[in-house]
This record gives C-alpha cells, sequence and structure tokens, in this order.
C-alpha cells in the first residue's frame, strides 16, 4: 500500500463502504417486496453510502499520491456505468444521485 492508503481513516473509510456496498447488493432483490419504512431505511443507507463516497473522493483529490490517483480514475470509470457523462465532473455525478435518492424518498410520501 503507499502512503494515503496506509492512513488508518482512509482504510477505515474504505472498509464502510465496502459493508455498506454488501448491504446495499444483499438488499437489492429484496427491496420491490420491502414495506414502505425499509424502503426508507434503503434509501438511507444509500444516502450514507454516497456522503462516504463523496469524503473518500474529496480525500483522495487532495492526495497526489499514485495509488489515490489510479483509485480515483476507477472510481470516474465506475461512475460512468451510472451515469456519469463525459464532460460532467463527479460532484455534479454525486448531486445528481443525491437527487435521485430524494426523489425515490419524495414517491413513498405519495
Amino acid at each position: 500500500m503507499s502512503g494515503f492508503f496506509d492512513s488508518e481513516i482512509v482504510r477505515e473509510s474504505i472498509n464502510e463502504l465496502d459493508r455498506l456496498q454488501e448491504k446495499l447488493f444483499s438488499e437489492m432483490f429484496y427491496v420491490p417486496f420491502f414495506d414502505n419504512e425499509s424502503k426508507r431505511e434503503h434509501l438511507n443507507t444509500m444516502r450514507e453510502f454516497l456522503e462516504k463516497q463523496k469524503l473518500l473522493v474529496f480525500r483522495i483529490s487532495l492526495s497526489d499520491d499514485s495509488q489515490a490517483v489510479e483509485m480515483k480514475e476507477k472510481i470516474i470509470e465506475s461512475a460512468k456505468m451510472f451515469g456519469l457523462e463525459d464532460n460532467q465532473s463527479i460532484n455534479a455525478f454525486f448531486d445528481q444521485m443525491e437527487k435521485s435518492i430524494k426523489n425515490l424518498e419524495e414517491t413513498l410520501d405519495t
């Protein structure tokens, strides 16, 4: 590991992201059968995951560590699979995802 990833804070952040991602994936196929409260909890987990992603990308952006730069490139490539456009910043993409979560929450209230 490089210096950036030797940081305990960074390692804990990545571990938490892994845990949340695993939880989201394990629930993915069951969400249509959830009651509204469970759906709301799932959306809260999605929001928490997004916030932690934003923080990690911010930390990575401040680093000139070669592995951190490589990870940021991989994150951007992965985001393209979820709708990040070539001319769109990763922060604008995160904002778009946050709005999508909010819109989903609003549909639960109707």
